[in-house]
């Protein structure tokens, strides 16, 4: 017995045709199904929850009217970005890729580096365009995270970020795999010095057994000694780790352990379910995929209800059913105090969530040195709520998730929500899933048509 909850459009994984789409509750599970009438029918889980699914819709905010840089709809979503005029966010991240070379070569790259079938590694007047339309059509604070393939293959990157922060991009973080800058400190340097804010740092685990099957080679060691020379130059990293049922789904209470331990220096986890575009063996199936309940689940299960699914809420900016975050303090015995719950309900006004999280990126997720009254980070814990809030100036941690669309998975309703945009080089902002997705054989909708050169 199946229950219809909603309808929408989403794609053929085969041909890319906008087909109807209905999502529908089947033993308390959410699932997308579709019927191309050239191709077949796909049914999809897509959450695990039906009543929580549908509460989450108290978290939406109101849709917002698009003035600047509106595209006006001809073939509908999703074939429009630019954004069009269909869409219900601004930005609040603008991601600009700066090359497509890379130094690893990983079997579950989303972005298919050094293989996507062109050479991009476009020259600093080029990128300069790019950053101008964020500028152009952003409100400030502009957040923007520098992309790739690997950025820090790229030599001039500290000049690249020193122009993007004198045209008027407030944060800079940069989007690594943390190579270079584990073996090359003064490269670190630069980079520091040119205004770089934070590194959202690809981070699986914390046992070469995972990174060997993520990245095909061990880089555990290479990822904490890129930590360590940033808790040595003053600049904040947030890990960002790929999650597979078949491979790492078992240790995501590790991992949060060992950021904790790596507070300060360390601001938060965000954890990505595996989505499948770029490489990828087969068609996926279910049990290929962690939904975000699911994932919550799992979090509470290995920290022992140090951090609870009731920790989790959405960031009420994007689709309500694309991520969720969570805002821990860290305390002396690096167990987690959580300031985030379900339970004070959806907020009471969601208007201008995108400014408010641009503001939250650019002054929250920096490094800081010092505690509130510039005592020593180690002073003794006397209890007092002056402490607590000393140290929860610092000794933070945010626990987020964040599920991307593939083409099995994506639909209208969220990505007319996306509040996480991709830069293109004929100056469109393009939602990030659908810049990424690829079809069964490969083909994009937009990656290829716009990063040509």
């Amino acid at each position: 017995m199946s229950e219809k909850i909603g309808e929408t459009n989403a794609l053929c994984p085969e041909c890319m045709r906008t087909i109807k789409a209905e999502k529908i509750v089947e033993n308390d599970d959410v699932y997308i199904t579709k019927t191309c009438p050239e191709h077949g029918t796909w049914k999809v889980k897509i959450w695990s929850g039906a009543k929580h699914y549908k509460y989450l819709y108290e978290f939406s905010a109101t849709p917002k009217v698009l003035e600047k840089f509106a595209m006006p709809t001809i073939n509908g979503c999703p074939n429009d970005c630019g954004l069009c005029e269909r869409h219900m966010q601004h930005s609040c991240l603008n991601v600009v890729e700066v090359t497509n070379h890379c130094n690893l070569n990983c079997p579950i790259c989303f972005a298919t580096a050094n293989e996507c079938g062109y050479n991009f590694h476009p020259d600093i007047e080029t990128i300069r365009d790019m950053f101008q339309t964020v500028v152009n059509y952003v409100n400030s604070p502009r957040v923007v995270q520098i992309s790739g393939g690997e950025p820090t293959v790229r030599d001039d990157l500290p000049e690249i970020v020193k122009m993007a922060k004198e045209m008027g991009i407030e944060h800079i973080e940069i989007n690594t795999n943390a190579v270079r800058i584990s073996n090359d400190i003064d490269y670190l340097k630069k980079l520091k010095e040119s205004g770089v804010d934070d590194f959202y740092m690809q981070f699986d685990g914390v046992d070469d057994k995972i990174y060997s099957k993520t990245r095909g080679i061990p880089l555990f060691k290479i990822k904490e000694n890129a930590i360590k020379n940033c808790s040595e130059v003053g600049i904040g990293v947030t890990l960002v780790v790929t999650v597979s049922p078949d491979i790492n789904l078992y240790h995501v209470g590790d991992i949060i352990r060992y950021a904790a331990s790596k507070v300060p220096t360390v601001k938060g986890v965000h954890f990505q379910p595996i989505s499948y575009f770029g490489r990828y063996p087969a068609e996926p199936q279910d049990k290929n995929r962690i939904t975000l309940p699911d994932l919550a689940r799992e979090i509470e299960k290995q920290t022992n209800g140090m951090l609870k699914v009731d920790n989790f809420i959405p960031t009420s900016c994007s689709n309500v059913h694309c991520d969720m975050k969570s805002l821990s303090i860290v305390l002396p015995d690096r167990s987690l105090f959580p300031l985030t719950t379900m339970a004070l309900g959806p907020p009471s006004k969601t208007d201008n969530v995108a400014d408010k999280t641009r503001t939250e990126v650019s002054q929250f997720w920096r490094f800081i040195e010092n505690t509130m009254d510039g005592k020593h980070e180690n002073e003794t814990d006397d209890g007092s709520w002056k402490t607590f809030v000393n140290r929860a100036k610092t000794h933070y941690l945010t626990v987020s998730a964040m599920a991307f669309q593939d083409v099995w998975t994506g639909e209208t309703e969220r990505w007319e929500r996306c509040c996480i945009h991709t830069v293109t080089l004929d100056g469109k902002l393009v939602p990030f899933c659908l810049f990424n997705l690829t079809s069964t054989d490969g083909t994009t909708l937009y990656r290829k048509r716009t990063f040509c050169r």
